[in-house]
Formats: C-alpha cells, sequence, structure tokens
C-alpha cells in the first residue's frame, strides 16, 4: 500500500512565514511584491530555533542571535521542529474557531444590542446570553454581567464552557437564534401612509414608562414607538440616538408594517420525522457554518496581509526618516566643522597681521611657496601625489599617458645625460601639448628634473642631468602605473 503524500511547506525566504499550499504562497506574494516572492520548501522535521519568551521562531542559529541582539527579552530558546510550528499554528486556528462558533451560537439580535447598544464586551454579552437562555431577555443577560463583572476570567472562554456548548444540539442553538426574528409579509401591499399609527402588535412591544419619557421630549408617538422597538427598549439614550442617527429617513413619519400572523400550530411529528428532521437541520447548519468559517478564514487572512503590509511600510517608513535624520546630523556636524575651520583661520590672519603689520599672503601662494623650498625629490613626489589625487577619478587614461610620457624624458635623461636633444622640450608640440600641457603639476615635475622654461621650450638649465634624481623620478611613476 502506497505511503500518503506528505503535506507541502513553503517558507518565505524574506519573512520566514510558512505556506502550507500553493495558493497561499501565491496570495502572499501577490500581496507584497516580487521581494516576497521567494519560497523554500521544508519539510517537518527540519530543525528550528523557539524563543520560551515570545514564542517566535529562528530558521538558522545566525538568526537567532540577531534576534537575541534586538530584543532583548528573546533570552530562552528551545530547538524544535517545523512540525512543531504547524502544529502549533493548527492549535491557535483552532481555537480562533471555536471561540466564533461559540459567538455564533446565541442570539445575534440580542449580542449586537448588548455589544453595540449597551457597550459590553462581546465574550460577556455572549456567555450572558448563554447563562440565562432559558429566560430569554435582555434585562436577564444585563443582570447576569452586573452579578459576575468581577468574577476573574469573566472575558475570557473556559474548554468547559466551549465543550458544553459546540457539543449542544444545532437545533437548539438555531431556534435561539432565531427566537425573536419577526417577518413581514412580502406579498401584502405597503398601504402604509403618514398618520397610521403603528400597528398594534408592534405597541404591545414596546415599553409603556419609556415611551411616556421619550414623548415628553417632544417626539411623536409613532416615531417614539418605533425608536423603542427598534433598539429592543435599551434605554432612553439608545432610544434618542436612533431618532438622531434616523431623523431624515423618507419612512420616518410611516408606521412600522405589521408583523405577519403567527403561523398556526403543526401537528405533533412522530419520533422518527423528528429525528430526521433534526439531522436535516443540522446538516444544513453545518454547511452553513463551513462556508461562514471559510469566509471568516479568508477575511481573516486578508486582514493579516493588510496588516502585514501596513507594518511593512511603517517600517520602510522609519528607515527613512532614520536615514533623513542621520544625513541632517552629518550636515550640521559638517557645518560645525567648517564654521570652526573658519574661525581658526580667522585667528591665524589676525595674529599675522598683529605680528608682520600686513595681510598674510593667499594660501595657495604660501602653500606653492613651501614646496619650492624642498628638495628636487621632494618635489617629484609632491607633484606626482597631486597629478595621481586630480586625475585618478576623472580622467584615468590620461593620467597614465601623462605620467608615461614623462617617465620616458626621465630615462633619456637617466641613460643619455650627454645628449642635447634630450636636454630640449618643445612646447609646442602636438605629444608635449596633449599629454604633458592639460595636466596641472606635470610641468612642475619636469621643473624639479631641472627643466626651465623658455620663451618656446623647456630647456635642462644643469650640463650634466641627475641622473639619481631620475631614477626616482621613474621608480615613482611605476609605483603609481601600478596602482592605476
Amino acid at each position: 500500500m502506497a505511503s500518503a503524500e506528505k503535506p507541502m511547506i513553503l517558507k518565505c525566504s524574506k519573512t520566514g512565514r510558512l505556506f502550507f499550499t500553493a495558493a497561499e504562497a501565491q496570495d502572499h506574494a501577490e500581496a507584497f511584491g516580487a521581494a516576497y516572492a521567494n519560497f523554500d520548501e521544508v519539510s517537518a522535521d527540519t530543525k528550528v530555533w523557539v524563543c520560551v519568551e515570545t514564542g517566535r521562531p529562528a530558521y538558522t542559529e545566525a538568526d537567532m542571535q540577531r534576534i537575541k541582539q534586538r530584543d532583548p527579552d528573546s533570552k530562552t530558546w528551545e530547538e524544535k521542529t517545523v512540525q512543531f510550528l504547524v502544529e502549533r499554528q493548527k492549535a491557535k486556528d483552532a481555537i480562533s474557531s471555536r471561540k466564533d462558533k461559540f459567538l455564533d451560537s446565541v442570539n445575534q439580535k440580542k449580542l449586537e444590542t448588548l455589544a453595540t447598544v449597551k457597550g459590553f464586551n462581546r465574550v460577556i454579552a455572549a456567555k450572558a446570553l448563554h447563562f440565562t437562555k432559558d429566560k430569554g431577555t435582555l434585562e436577564a443577560a444585563e443582570a447576569w454581567i452586573s452579578e459576575h463583572k468581577d468574577d476573574a476570567g469573566v472575558d475570557k472562554l473556559s474548554d468547559e464552557i466551549l465543550e458544553e456548548v459546540l457539543g449542544a444540539s444545532a437545533d437548539v442553538v438555531m431556534a435561539d437564534a432565531s427566537a425573536d426574528v419577526v417577518m413581514a409579509d412580502a406579498e401584502a401591499p405597503d398601504d402604509r401612509k403618514v398618520g397610521d399609527p403603528n400597528p398594534q402588535e408592534i405597541k404591545d412591544k414596546v415599553n409603556k414608562d419609556l415611551l411616556k419619557e421619550v414623548m415628553e421630549m417632544g417626539f411623536s408617538e409613532l416615531r417614539a414607538e418605533k425608536a423603542l422597538f427598534k433598539t429592543d427598549n435599551a434605554g432612553l439614550e439608545h432610544a434618542i440616538n436612533w431618532l438622531a442617527e434616523h431623523e431624515n429617513d423618507e419612512d420616518i413619519d410611516l408606521p412600522l408594517k405589521k408583523p405577519a400572523p403567527e403561523a398556526p400550530p403543526k401537528p405533533k411529528m412522530s419520533k422518527e420525522e423528528a429525528e430526521a428532521k433534526a439531522l436535516e437541520l443540522q446538516k444544513k447548519l453545518r454547511q452553513k457554518r463551513a462556508e461562514e468559517e471559510k469566509l471568516s478564514e479568508k477575511e481573516k487572512e486578508r486582514m493579516r496581509i493588510e496588516s502585514t503590509k501596513m507594518m511593512v511600510e511603517a517600517n520602510e517608513k522609519l528607515k527613512e526618516e532614520e536615514r533623513k535624520r542621520a544625513i541632517e546630523q552629518m550636515k550640521r556636524e559638517k557645518e560645525a566643522h567648517e564654521k570652526h575651520r573658519a574661525q581658526l583661520k580667522e585667528q591665524m590672519r589676525l595674529d599675522y597681521i598683529e605680528r608682520f603689520g600686513k595681510e598674510p599672503p593667499p594660501e595657495e601662494d604660501a602653500v606653492e611657496q613651501s614646496i619650492k623650498e624642498k628638495s628636487a625629490k621632494d618635489q617629484v613626489a609632491h607633484y606626482l601625489g597631486k597629478l595621481k589625487k586630480t586625475y585618478r577619478d576623472s580622467d584615468k587614461e590620461g593620467l597614465k599617458t601623462c605620467l608615461s610620457t614623462i617617465r620616458v624624458y626621465a630615462k633619456n635623461l637617466q641613460e643619455n645625460p650627454q645628449d642635447p636633444k634630450f636636454k630640449k622640450l618643445k612646447l609646442e608640440n602636438k605629444a608635449f601639448q596633449s599629454r604633458i600641457a592639460p595636466y596641472d603639476g606635470a610641468i612642475d615635475i619636469l621643473e624639479a628634473l631641472g627643466f626651465d622654461k623658455k620663451e618656446d621650450c623647456l630647456e635642462q638649465r644643469k650640463s650634466v642631468p641627475d641622473g639619481w634624481l631620475c631614477g626616482n623620478t621613474i621608480k615613482f611613476i611605476d609605483v603609481i602605473l601600478g596602482q592605476l
């Protein structure tokens, strides 16, 4: 006999979230974009680490260490498997489903009145309706809430309550849920008109004391009856709120429709017929609840996706704001540094004036003068570094050509110190104009090698060029060319 096919488990490589069907993974990818469309298939026995304090999983030891650094509360970790995460998720889903079933098991109209109109917690309201279903009134439910409001866990659903309700007969639940629904005769013509009173069946359901109070506030009897009927006689405040919300309705001054007459009592069914009817009703209820659960799960998943999407957008916005703050901080620090530098420069200028009685020379001239005072070797090293710094990024190929040309000039001088043709460089030569002249610092190197600028050329001023200096120049250039 073939073994059962193992369920597919996919893990989002971006978030680490697990999906148990391809459809769930596809919905996730469509909701968050291409960055979240990469999935890895994992087996149920894949090792994971789970934080005891937060329940957060980590799929690698590196992830676990990162989480520990970001979240000080994540101290204790246990080694588990993916199967543990699957079972944990199933348990959470089962608890949520059981809670929804319990809320659906009570009278929905009364539940909405207690939760929306009265403002009670939905779980507490549902428990109150469940424990007072034998009386079936809002007053009894409110009395139960008042009596148990201070009980520990009154807003929680225990396993005992869930077992009691979910194990009860489905037809009883359905009967309670529809006990006070009034259906109007859909085929009866609507002959209501302004000025007609509400039907007597409506008047009988209205609290007379509350009716008197509402009418004393200036509302007509018809409107007051409608408000009290629509709010289940919940109180004066709720009736007034209903009137305020519906005062502009087109049918506000029309009487309510007359409830449909009660159906004649049905003949008593046999035991077999009753059991068959109950089974049929239970089947319909199960189908209906299955459909509702499916829609509910789909809506929950949509809300989860929307929530996760909002969280991702919020994180991205936070990162952008942090980046902007960092840039602003760097800008402020730079401005403060520039300001401090300007203050120091101004103080140095004032000190120079006080010492020498005149403005200091331009900064560039002072730097240039200090370079000229150095040895020829230091000058060559300085101007070669200047060339490299200036043109390394903007014109690397031109810089290489310039340095190679200077190297040729130095090599010729070193190897042929007495040859006059190597002691003179024509300024109008095309090679010189394209390779040397455009680069700031190149002519300075030649001057450091002993060339003086004449009218139309650079001419070696020494009868015998400095071969040692030429050799060092060649070495410097070779090092820079190697770096480029």
